[in-house]
This record gives structure tokens, C-alpha cells and sequence, in this order.
């Protein structure tokens, strides 16, 4: 499985994480979206042994991982909301491969 998380979206984390003293942050996906799932991220206290970490302080849950194979997750801070986005993400499920555009993504760092 590959999942990217790029520079931008590496150095938020680690600021959010420490602003509130969390391990890191935890993706996850759920039924709905414009691809039949949706994803969001959480605070986690700690790695779970079934996590998988993409990078400093970010970790996925198995059936996330599934999903967000070729993925990339940025975080955008250019406009009005800055958010994390997550391109190419259920692109091999059959999706659009972009997420993070209607406000529907949820989670620490998004500001819709």
C-alpha cells in the first residue's frame, strides 16, 4: 500500500499534534461521498498495533488503507478554509480520486 503525505500536510500534523498534545492523527473512512465512502481524520493518543504509519505522526486504520492506496494527502492553506486534501483517494475503488472540495471532509485541521 502506498499513501503520500506531503511536506505541508507532514509539518500541520506535528503542529496540531503538539498544540494538543496528541501522538498523532488517525485517517478513517466511512459510508457516503461522491465514491460511495468519505474520509476524515481524528486525534489518536497513541499508534494502535493495527495502524499503519505513513508518515510522522499519521496513521491510517486497515480499512482506510484499503482505500487510500495511491493516495495523496496535502494540506492546503492557500484559501479562505485551509484544509487537509486528499487527492487520488478511492480512485482505485472507482471514485473521482478527489476529496476535500464540497466541506464534506471532517477532522483536526479542517476548517469548513
Amino acid at each position: 500500500m502506498n499513501v503520500t503525505v506531503t511536506k505541508e500536510a507532514r509539518e500541520k500534523v506535528v503542529e496540531m499534534c503538539v498544540e494538543n498534545n496528541m501522538t498523532g492523527v488517525r485517517a478513517f473512512v466511512y459510508g457516503g461521498g461522491c465514491s460511495g465512502m468519505q474520509h476524515g481524520l481524528t486525534f489518536a493518543d497513541k499508534k494502535e498495533e493495527r495502524d499503519t504509519e505513513v508518515a510522522p505522526s499519521f496513521f491510517i486504520d486497515p480499512v482506510a488503507l484499503a482505500y487510500m492506496n495511491g493516495a495523496t494527502v496535502h494540506y492546503d492553506d492557500t484559501g479562505m478554509s485551509p484544509t487537509f486534501v486528499f487527492n487520488d483517494v478511492f480512485k482505485e475503488q472507482g471514485g473521482t480520486g478527489m476529496c476535500g472540495g464540497c466541506g464534506g471532509a471532517m477532522g483536526p485541521g479542517n476548517y469548513h
